[in-house]
């Protein structure tokens, strides 16, 4: 319950996306290759893929019930799932199907999308129609996890998918490329912009006309000073952003890495972050499970672990060769150190780290 998404551009113009996944609970995450036409049997409602995915699922037993955290499509629709509590509005079942809409539960609204939809604008104009969250309870967490999500495409846009209304979704543009957890997204919005300050010498913009700017521009003040360092959403969401605005442009061979560099910022170490459960009358501890990363128009996984920084990484490849059942690629292990390499020479300029 305290994930962030960034998205970066390259100076070439490509788009990259990272997000870390937080939780006080332990899941099986696993790499996956789900081919077109694979039944999710094991969903409240089962459904059959229309679009070929490649990505991260999670569940307390994965090869029974998976869903997609985040992932990638055939049309380079990239984007995960984020922790949502508080604000979603799910509806009963009867209601949804009353309306002659599918429903699924919170965990799965990330998995329906990125395997049926070829486009933001698809996702914004059949999504409300299509299906509903059920407020029945699943396999995981004893409830329809609450989720909101985020997705890109290839030219860089950003929406956002929430939940927040009566069987309905409201689906926002993202023009910031950060994302965190509840409150809602425009709320988060309008809290950066009395964040946002004049020193930056930049402001969000979109669309040829509006911008996300600050509000008031009568001090200034360096970098985040004065930025909260908690692990609240709508802190994280500050973090993020801010340093995204203050990053540095960098080229395609960069690009990753300056999103896990950010990410760093709002990583969760365990012990760091301690949530009250109020009905067991314990202390959970929340800590960064894993870190992903994509290369959107390449369509290249890399995640990595809190047990395991060595970074591993995944091609989407020919889908005609993934076969027709859901392939699972190992990413969690044990980190092996990889020893420093003796050197008798440099050569001139050569970074000796």
């Amino acid at each position: 319950m305290a994930c962030t998404g960034i998205e970066l551009i390259s100076k070439q113009g490509n788009p990259y996306w990272g997000r870390t996944q937080d939780f006080e609970q332990h899941f099986e995450y696993s790499g996956v290759k789900i081919p077109k036409g694979y039944i999710f049997s094991a969903a409240y409602t089962p459904f059959e893929t229309k679009l070929n995915v490649m990505g991260i699922v999670w569940a307390k037993d994965i090869h029974k019930s998976p869903v997609l955290l985040d992932g990638i499509n055939d049309f380079g629709i990239c984007g995960g799932s984020f922790y949502f509590d508080h604000f979603y509005r799910y509806a009963k079942t009867k209601d949804i199907r009353s309306q002659g809409k599918v429903a699924i539960r919170g965990e799965e609204l990330c998995t329906w999308i990125l395997t049926h939809y070829s486009s933001l604008d698809d996702i914004k104009n059949n999504l409300q129609s299509d299906v509903g969250i059920t407020n029945e309870p699943g396999p995981m967490m004893g409830m329809s996890v609450p989720q909101h999500c985020v997705f890109q495409d290839e030219s860089g846009r950003a929406i956002v998918v929430e939940p927040s209304i009566n069987n309905g979704f409201r689906i926002f543009e993202n023009p910031v490329g950060v994302f965190t957890n509840a409150p809602t997204f425009d709320w988060h919005l309008n809290n950066l912009k009395t964040w946002l300050e004049r020193i930056t010498d930049r402001t969000y913009e979109y669309d040829d006309e509006e911008a996300v700017e600050p509000i008031s521009l009568d001090e200034s003040t360096s970098g985040l000073v004065g930025i909260p360092a908690d692990y609240k959403p709508e802190s994280r969401f500050l973090r993020a952003a801010i340093s995204k605005l203050l990053s540095v442009n960098v080229d395609d061979v960069e690009a990753l890495n300056q999103i896990f560099q950010l990410l760093t910022s709002v990583n969760t170490p365990k012990g760091s972050l301690r949530i009250k459960n109020g009905v067991e009358k314990n202390t959970l501890v929340a800590w960064t499970q894993y870190t992903s990363g994509y290369d959107i128009k390449r369509k290249k996984l890399y995640a990595f672990t809190y047990d395991n920084r060595n970074l591993r990484s995944l091609d989407y490849g020919d889908p005609e060769t993934w076969g027709n059942k859901i392939r699972y690629f190992s990413f969690i292990s044990k980190q092996s150190a990889i020893p420093f390499i003796e050197k008798n020479e440099w050569s001139e300029g050569e970074n000796t780290i």
